[in-house]
This record gives structure tokens, sequence and C-alpha cells, in this order.
């Protein structure tokens, strides 16, 4: 009990009762036990708001990396045809079509693709070498069609690795039955590599190595994701040459290549163009944020330290990837 004395003299129960116990208190809504409480519960509810966004962008993660098919033929027609047999027969599998060999290169880069299907008559034979030159997709399975019989053709296909040839003209079935035969060969294998790669993969180019630790350190905390990190953008660059990433986020401020530059060095290379970009700034003045709006930059946030706007504009980028 709280007791005040009053003009009179006499002894009289003060205060107001707290709003969450009805102990007395002198001031305030709520007792120092009630407040305490309450920030403990707000920590434990910030808690699992935490630990639902992160499982939930492990389930975003996870579903880029369904079963797909890259169908890659030059003439319209074919590739029209081919794409519906596949999908109304295999539905439980993505089927990716285009007859632009640029676009099949850029869904290389950016996909994990269980099996290509080529067509050796409308320059398929090119797309083959092509693929088996480069090292990140000559692993590959290719599924090869034609409809000629040249032994010198045939040669070459197979001494360039395909794990399957089909003639035409052939059956909807018969190319079915093929296209299955070899995604159940790979099943365990690719299976394997999908679930090693169910995260994101993040590029973070910072020339501050003090403030590259503290935006890594909250990132990897945050997001389920795979964090690359470099100290310049060239050095990004040739990281992103060779990995690729689902989100890049670069420090506006940097010597020799800024931000901004940066951005424009990304939009000349064109298997790298698509990546989003992040610009990261300790500037929040008019001029600047005029400046990046300017650019092809998917947003801006603060650093080193990113507030929980950053990391909402972050999480948010992710998602539409």
């Amino acid at each position: 009990m709280v007791r005040r004395v009053t003009s009179d003299g006499k002894n009289r129960l003060g205060g107001r009762p707290c709003a969450g116990c009805g102990k007395p208190i002198q001031s305030g809504l709520y007792c120092s036990d009630c407040l305490e409480k309450f920030r403990d519960q707000a920590k434990s509810q910030g808690k699992r708001i935490k630990m639902m966004k992160s499982n939930d962008l492990k389930k975003v993660a996870a579903n880029r990396h369904e079963t797909m098919i890259l169908v890659v033929i030059s003439d319209e027609r074919n590739l029209n045809i081919t794409k519906l047999i596949l999908e109304r027969s295999l539905p439980k599998y993505k089927i990716i079509a285009t007859n632009n060999p640029l676009t099949a290169i850029n869904t290389l880069t950016s996909r994990v693709i269980n099996l290509i299907v080529l067509d050796a008559d409308f320059n398929g034979l090119d797309m083959l070498r092509r693929i088996r030159r480069d090292d990140r997709f000559k692993e590959i399975p290719v599924l090869m069609m034609s409809g000629s019989t040249r032994r010198e053709l045939l040669s070459e296909i197979f001494s360039l690795g395909v794990q399957d040839y089909i003639a035409k003209p052939c059956e909807p079935k018969d190319l079915v039955e093929h296209v299955n035969k070899i995604i159940g060969t790979k099943e365990e294998e690719s299976f394997k590599e999908i679930s090693e790669n169910t995260l994101f993969n993040i590029m973070l180019i910072d020339d501050d190595i003090f403030d590259l630790r503290q935006e890594r350190e909250t990132i990897k905390n945050r997001f389920p994701c795979e964090l690359t990190t470099a100290q310049s953008a060239v050095e990004g660059m040739k990281i992103l040459e060779n990995k690729g990433a689902d989100l890049i986020l670069v420090s506006l401020e940097m010597p020799f290549v800024d931000g901004i530059k940066f951005l424009s060095l990304l939009k000349e290379n064109d298997r790298l163009r698509n990546i989003p970009v992040i610009l990261m700034t300790t500037k929040q003045d008019a001029a600047t944020i005029k400046e990046i709006e300017k650019t092809s930059a998917a947003g801006y946030i603060k650093k080193p330290v990113i507030t929980e706007d950053g990391l909402a504009t972050i999480e948010e980028k992710l998602r539409r990837g």
C-alpha cells in the first residue's frame, strides 16, 4: 500500500492502481514489475516474428529450385510444340522455352537447370558447343533431337557429351520417355544439389572493412543466404562473373568505382544486368537520394547500421527475385 499525508495531517491511501496488476503506484499507468514483464514479452514476440520471416524466406528460396527443363530451339513453331508436349505430359516439372541463345545463357546463369533439350536441326549443335565450352554448364544433362542421319553429325553430337539422343520425327510419348529417363537417372544427384542450394545468394560490396563486417553480420543473422563479400567493385565483378547472385548490395561511397559506376558496369554485362542492386549509403540528404533515384538501382538503404526498414527492402527484393 502507498500512503500519503494530506493537508489535515491524516494518513490516507494514495496513488493510483497499476493498469496491469492493480498494485498502487505513484505515477504512470504500470508498475515497474509490469513494465519489465511487457519488455520481456515484446522481445520474445520480436524473436518469433523474425523466426517466422526467416522460415518463410527459406520456403521462397526452396521453391526457386524446382526441377527445371530448358528447351532451346531457334524455330519458334518447333519450340512451342516441344514446350506444349512437355508441359502437358510432365506437369510436375517447370518448362522454360526460348529461341534466343543469349536468353538461354542468362537462364543457365540464374537458375538451377536439370535438363537442356536442343534440336540439332535448328542451331542446337551450336548451342551445345557453347554450353560444353563453359565450365559452369558442361555437366548439365542434354537431350539432343535431330532428323538427320548423317554419321558425322551424330558422331559430333555424342563427342560433345549428350546424355541422350532422339531421332525425328518422334511421337510425343517417346520425347517424354527420353526426358524422364534422363531426369530419373540424375534425380538423386539433382535433389542433393537442390537441397544444398536452397539459400539466397547475396553479394555484399563495401571498401570499408569495418562497415563490411557489421553489414555482413546483420544480413547473415536475418536472411537464409550464402553471403559473398568484396572490398571493391572490380573484385565484386570478378566474383559475379563466376557465380552470379540473387541480389547485390553495394556501397555508394567507394573510391575509383563507386556504387553508381558499378551499376553502369553491371548493365553493360549481358549475363549480370538483370540482377537487382541495392545501394548502401551513409548519406540521407535530398541531393544524394535524388541522384540514386535517377539510376537503375532497385532501392537504397542506410549503412553500416542497417535499420528494420533497410532489412525490409532487402526482403522485398529477395521475394520478388
